[in-house]
């Protein structure tokens, strides 16, 4: 049994040169590719950490550790499922180990169990699944919801540019959007709902969002490739469906009457993948959360081909706390003489 050994270039170790002999790599294969230091042994080499976060981005480690267990895996098997538990916050300058264990090699399926480490800590594990396909076995699946089209929609750095240009936003917001503006962020967003200025600041309450996705730039054609992207960019605002259903949201963590988020977190990630698809395509993920207690959130995802052919599937629990709302005095009573 051969291994695949997916990097930047699924059939090289380096990055592909163009004819004038620079390379021309993806955001996102950048931030995907790994070095072999040994046998089931990868060494990160970028990491991500977006503004305001405790740590590495979750999808980068998601990512890298799938790129790392299906360094190990036979072409003849595609990954169909993963799960995986965020230990600790990954440190950005600290390059990640990623330890592959080969669980079990059988004829239908193969199982590994990547660990991540850093300073001799586990930071992060999963256990990834993969099967031979058998595409002709019969299918059903949930319905694309109708929303619309990527071509009638702003995207997510046309936004915030027309926002910057508004004359009545304050200036500290302003160049808080900069500096988002600046972050080597590897994917395209595309927000099925036209949302105001207002909207942003206070949005409504609703348990569910949706929004077009693809990686920035072309990809080559492994299927491999175009799943770890995915992976990647599967951990994006899925996450910040929670704070919705509470009228709040990133932007109006910093102004208006909406409940303040003073952490979140992903715990665990899991996904289930159904069928090719390509990332670099725009992909519709629909993002739903049935429940939210105890300073945790549950989501769930549906990532939709642009036909409406369900693709993959995601499941993800974190921590999601809110500033503690001022505590109403307790109304008092005249105790009745006797």
């Amino acid at each position: 049994m051969s291994d695949s050994h997916l990097t930047v270039d699924p059939n090289s170790t380096t990055p592909h040169p163009d004819a004038d002999g620079t390379t021309n790599n993806t955001i996102i294969e950048t931030m995907l590719d790994l070095e072999e230091i040994d046998k089931d042994l990868y060494r990160s080499k970028k990491l991500w950490v977006p503004m305001g976060a405790r740590g590495v981005f979750g999808g980068n480690v998601v990512g890298q550790a799938l790129v790392a267990a299906t360094n190990t895996v036979s072409t003849d098997f595609s990954v169909h499922s993963l799960h995986s538990y965020f230990l600790l916050p990954g440190d950005h300058t600290t390059p990640i180990l990623y330890h592959v264990e080969r669980v079990r090699d059988g004829k239908s399926y193969c199982t590994r169990t990547v660990t991540a480490k850093q300073r001799g800590k586990n930071i992060f594990v999963c256990t990834a699944s993969y099967q031979v396909p058998r595409p002709g076995a019969p299918s059903h699946q949930y319905p694309m919801p109708n929303v619309p089209h990527h071509s009638t929609l702003s995207s997510q750095e046309e936004l915030i540019h027309a926002m910057i240009d508004n004359p009545k936003l304050p200036e500290n917001l302003k160049d808080f959007l900069r500096l988002r503006l600046d972050e080597p962020v590897a994917l395209e967003f595309k927000d099925t709902k036209r949302h105001t200025f207002k909207e942003l600041m206070n949005p409504e309450v609703r348990t569910d969002q949706s929004f077009w996705i693809r990686c920035k730039g072309q990809l080559g054609d492994a299927l491999a490739l175009h799943q770890c992207v995915v992976a990647y960019g599967s951990d994006h605002n899925l996450l910040n469906t929670v704070p919705l259903a509470h009228g709040s949201s990133w932007f109006s963590r910093r102004s208006g009457p909406s409940p303040k988020i003073t952490m979140m977190a992903s715990l665990d990630h899991s996904m289930w993948f159904h069928c090719p698809f390509r990332a670099d395509e725009w992909l519709l993920y629909v993002c739903e959360t049935p429940r939210s207690g105890c300073d945790r959130g549950l989501t769930f995802g549906r990532i939709y081909k642009e036909d409406g052919t369900l693709a993959i599937s995601v499941a993800q629990e974190g921590v999601v706390r809110f500033q503690p709302k001022t505590p109403v005095p307790a109304a008092t009573v005249e105790t009745p003489k006797l």
